[in-house]
């Protein structure tokens, strides 16, 4: 094998840091077990392209160790990442299906920055991205067995690793190599629901040509079930906010005199799985009052009854209790099936003593699958002439005039009224999506003259997408499939097939004649009611596919010499490399999907390219050495130049102050500037049709957290929203999320970051193995890469002190006019409101994220075993957002959110005695608010909960070694005490996903090594 300053690398390593889980920071200057003087060859550490001694940067590096993630029981790396208290849960398997096409993802996103701000390496090297148009890279593609420990940076790597690091970067450090036969299997399920997961694992290697090669493969296989929220109970609590009949409105609302509580059992009463219609007309809340005694609903035979309210409702929104309600959480999961399989392979050669030869292969597939909300509608059209009508339903119609409203098609006055509809017997939308993903690393690896090293690689990866899109309804056929008539011989047809002029109520315009060729009639009048006519679905439906694929191309080559020349504090080191990197990405979309004619979201087929070549340099230079005070000082710089053929020129530096007073305490700092280049899709994604939720900032509605009473200056909204036509008082009741246009912008200009940590590393000599860092970090990003999200501009619009009068955010958003309005895809938008935004890719926004990080690590001898306890955790000071950088007075903070809980910290403890270990986990999560901190500050009683307790989650694990046998056995629970999540938090979104929805899990697994 390759001599002389790699091979000493692991072995060090597995015995000073990964056997007793220790962190990186403490074992820089750990005395040895026998407590002699141990000296530690040359190693790398993530942060720094010098071999050094031991693991002494600037930069504070977290690790996790190989044997610290088996005692997790994880299948899968992604979601045991999101709970390092550094990351952000923005992608784990029970959230990653909130966005079209990003189902089964496991994307990092260090600090909350975003996950194009976080950068993922492998082996210190690039990987291929999993999302068209980014470079964000799946970890869930990363095998689990093959990990031999992860090393997490926060901020001021771009220098050394280049654009996309602007929060930090995290390393998977992988097998270099593997002797024997290893295999392990493990099965699992939650203790309620019937959610299980499995994994299979087959490791196998060998050196050959007497111990100059090494070849080994590992192939993984892991499974997880489906699993939807009403198969806990917690998803069968029927819970919506509600106004709280004890408020007493003598006094001012606060957490003890909340305005709003949660209730229940109930849910949404404007719509239903049969069909609900209203008999008073367009509901308004300021010319015409709700009347629950007009609302209907379907029975499944098609019969109709009036709605049933003994409780609660909400006049001009959608909720009700002790009512009939439509559960929507039934139609929802707390995981998508997950199906991952993986094979790797490593090679490695040495042609000499002072040169070698490596590859890294990898080949990985995942399957995800999940079912959301059938496609809905909240004002479906139906003509008083419907061929299903029923003698009962038309003798209502004619006794409720309100009912009926006139649309005037191609001349013509006709007469309809509108069901809220939720059209699962059409079919419930899902997606299924496969992700192969290809990465072949070739090079050459060795040491030249003294003290040199070198390395030259090529690197290649390959994402290619697969993505159906599950009953996407054709909106053409579905209007024109209900749309039905009697012919001469009293069959009930479509009425395009009899009158090839037949308009669409929807939208106003004619049939189009090819797409509704062979037009299969249905009622939609009764739960199950399309379902009746299996050929009706069949027609109408369709799986959109859509298909992408990433490439990426690195050829890199660097040199390195940690002993340069010597100095009289030390030996100065070196390192310097160039390399060149093309990203790709094209996307294709469903030709009827990008033509806006399905349900899903007009998306155009995209796609881009980009080259960039950079050089690099960094030294590490020791100033003092073995003065009172000062052991070593030392300073380390780093400087990048790169060039991207899109965007020019762009410079990062990184400056890094190393002080060691003494041999038990040490002081580390950093500061940098990073840059981030702008993304394919940023760049060159066409504008397409999005969706967005708004809080209408001219609603009154008592739950909207964005009412013209939660404005700063409450007259100057009022005024505006009166020169918008907007009367006092007004409601929205449209709930739904709003549809919009977004889109790349080829002028962006990068992205850049200032940078700044320091902190302090002790391991006092009086109480031996135990390790204590603090750092202090600052990440603040300018020209961020953003849009001017539809709320934004909604909210901009009307409390612009300028008025509404050539007012450049209220250009970008549309409203409905009197009467409402129903777009071409057939969704009615009451009177007032936002029916359409606009908001392009632009370089103005700002964010900041400050804190500290503490680690306490500490080891022990206890009762003829081995102890292990570690204290990982972050204090958040701020979470800061600008909406525009050149405002740095009007930002939102984040921090004691859900999003951003002030402190977040995990406690690991582990101990071995002969053949038995166990490890036992804590995961703590600092209470929060529910909403926006402002908001809370503005009316802390506007609801309640309005926050959520501190969280403490218990894991463990034990398992036994069969002595002479190479069997181990463990078994291992998580969420040990069964701990429900805060009252509605499925972790759908970014901040419920911090807390566990799955409930109990418990496994139990076998490994064999032979």
């Amino acid at each position: 094998m390759l001599v002389n300053k790699i091979s000493p690398l692991y072995a060090a390593i597995a015995t000073t840091l990964l056997a007793t889980a220790a962190s990186t920071a403490h074992a820089q200057t750990a005395p040895a077990a026998s407590g002699e003087a141990q000296t530690l060859d040359r190693v790398n550490v993530t942060g720094s392209r010098i071999a050094r001694e031991g693991f002494v940067t600037p930069s504070p590096v977290t690790s996790i160790s190989a044997e610290e993630i088996r005692a997790t029981g994880a299948v899968t790396i992604a979601d045991l990442m999101t709970k390092m208290p550094a990351l952000s849960p923005t992608y784990t398997l029970g959230n990653s299906t909130r966005f079209i096409g990003t189902a089964g993802l496991g994307l990092l996103d260090l600090r909350g920055l975003g996950t194009a701000r976080t950068l993922v390496l492998v082996n210190g090297r690039r990987h291929v991205g999993a999302t068209p148009g980014s470079t964000a890279v799946d970890v869930n593609t990363i095998p689990v067995e093959w990990i031999e420990r992860v090393e997490v940076i926060t901020g001021g790597a771009s220098a050394v690793y280049g654009a996309d690091a602007v929060a930090g970067v995290v390393n998977f450090i992988t097998r270099k190599s593997f002797d024997g036969i290893e295999m392990r299997g493990q099965k699992g399920s939650a203790s309620e629901g019937g959610f299980g997961r499995q994994f299979f694992s087959i490791s196998a290697g060998s050196d050959f040509a007497e111990g100059r090669g090494t070849a080994a493969i590992s192939i993984e296989r892991s499974e997880q079930d489906r699993f939807s929220r009403t198969s806990r109970e917690i998803g069968r609590r029927y819970l919506v906010t509600t106004p709280n009949p004890n408020f007493d409105r003598t006094q001012p609302s606060s957490e003890s005199n909340p305005q709003n509580i949660l209730g229940g059992p109930g849910g949404n009463h404007s719509i239903s799985t049969g069909g609900s219609f209203y008999t008073g007309g367009v509901i308004n809340a300021n010319s015409n009052p709700f009347n629950p005694n007009l609302r209907y609903r379907f029975n499944p035979d098609g019969s109709f009854q009036r709605n049933r309210y003994d409780g609660w409702y909400n006049a001009t929104g959608t909720s009700c209790i002790d009512c009939d309600f439509t559960d929507l959480n039934a139609l929802a999961d707390l995981e998508p099936t997950f199906n991952r399989s993986s094979v790797n392979a490593i090679f490695g050669f040495d042609l000499n003593d002072n040169h070698r030869v490596f590859a890294e292969a990898k080949y990985s597939k995942t399957e995800s699958n999940f079912y959301g909300q059938s496609a809905f509608d909240s004002a479906l059209r139906i003509r008083t002439d419907n061929a299903y009508i029923s003698p009962e339903l038309s003798a209502l119609i004619a006794a409720n005039p309100g009912l009926v409203r006139t649309a005037n098609l191609g001349g013509t006055p006709t007469q309809f009224f509108e069901l809220g509809r939720m059209n699962v017997d059409a079919g419930r939308r899902g997606e299924q999506v496969d992700r192969d993903t290809k990465r072949l690393v070739v090079g050459v690896e060795g040491f030249f003259g003294e003290n040199w090293s070198y390395e030259t690689s090529f690197n290649y990866g390959e994402s290619s997408i697969s993505r159906l899109n599950l009953n996407n309804r054709i909106n053409e056929r579905w209007w024109a499939g209900l749309d039905t008539v009697r012919d001469a011989g009293g069959n009930i047809v479509c009425r395009s097939t009899l009158d090839p002029n037949a308009f669409n109520i929807a939208t106003g315009q004619r049939y189009n004649a090819a797409l509704v060729a062979g037009c299969v009639p249905f009622s939609v009048f009764g739960d199950g009611a399309v379902a009746a006519n299996p050929a009706a679905a069949q027609w109408f439906n369709v799986n959109s596919l859509n298909t992408s694929k990433l490439k990426q191309t690195v050829y890199a080559a660097s040199v390195a010499n940690s002993a340069l020349f010597s100095l009289p504090a030390g030996d100065v080191g070196f390192a310097a490399g160039v390399e060149h990197r093309r990203e790709q990405s094209q996307e294709n979309t469903d030709p009827l999907a990008a033509l806006g004619l399905t349900f899903l979201n007009a998306i155009s087929s995209r796609g881009g390219q980009y080259d960039v070549s950079e050089v690099f340099l960094e030294t590490s230079i020791p100033l003092l050495a073995d003065l009172p005070g000062i052991e070593r000082l030392a300073v380390d710089l780093a400087g990048r130049y790169s060039d991207y053929d899109t965007i020019g020129s762009t410079k990062t530096w990184n400056i890094g102050l190393d002080w060691q007073m003494f041999s038990s305490l040490r002081l580390r700092g950093t500061l940098a500037k990073a840059v981030r280049a702008p993304g394919i899709g940023e760049l060159f994604n066409p504008q397409s049709q999005n969706f967005a939720p708004v809080n209408d900032p001219c609603s009154y509605t008592p739950t909207n957290s964005n009412r013209p009473g939660t404005a700063a200056d409450q007259a100057l909204r009022q005024a505006n929203c009166t020169a918008l036509g907007i009367p006092v008082g007004w409601q929205d009741s449209y709930s739904a999320n709003r549809p919009g246009v977004s889109g790349g912008n080829p002028n962006l200009s990068p992205e850049s970051a200032d940078t700044v940590s320091f902190g302090v590393v002790w391991q006092p000599e009086f109480v031996r193995g135990l390790g204590v860092s603090v750092d202090y970090w600052r990440v603040t990003l300018d020209d961020a890469i953003g849009a001017v999200t539809a709320q934004v501009n909604a909210t901009r619009c009307v409390d612009s002190p300028g008025g509404v009068s050539n007012n450049q955010f209220c250009d970008q958003i549309r409203r409905a006019g009197p009467g409402g309005l129903t777009d071409t895809q057939g969704r009615f938008f009451p009177e007032h409101s936002i029916y359409d935004w606009r908001a392009l890719n632009e370089n103005l926004a700002k964010s900041r994220r400050v804190g500290v990080d503490f680690e306490v690590d500490y080891r022990f001898d206890l009762a003829g075993g081995n102890a292990v306890t570690r204290l990982v955790g972050t204090r958040l000071i701020q979470s800061r957002e600008w909406a525009f950088q050149d405002f740095p007075n009007e930002f939102r903070e984040w921090s004691t959110s859900v999003t951003d809980p002030r402190y977040r910290a995990n406690l690991e403890a582990s101990y071995n005695r002969n053949d038995w270990d166990a490890s036992w986990t804590m995961r703590y999560m600092h209470h929060n608010l529910r909403v926006e901190p402002a908001s809370y500050q503005s009316n802390p009683g506007q609801t309640t909960p309005i926050r959520n307790g501190s969280y403490v989650y218990h894991n463990a694990q034990v398992g036994f070694t069969f002595p002479d046998s190479g069997i181990k056995v463990y078994i291992g629970a998580d969420n040990l005490f069964d701990k429900d999540p805060p009252a509605n938090y499925f972790g759908a979104d970014v901040g419920t996903a911090f807390y566990d929805s799955v409930g109990r899990f418990v496994y139990m697994g076998a490994t064999y090594r032979f």
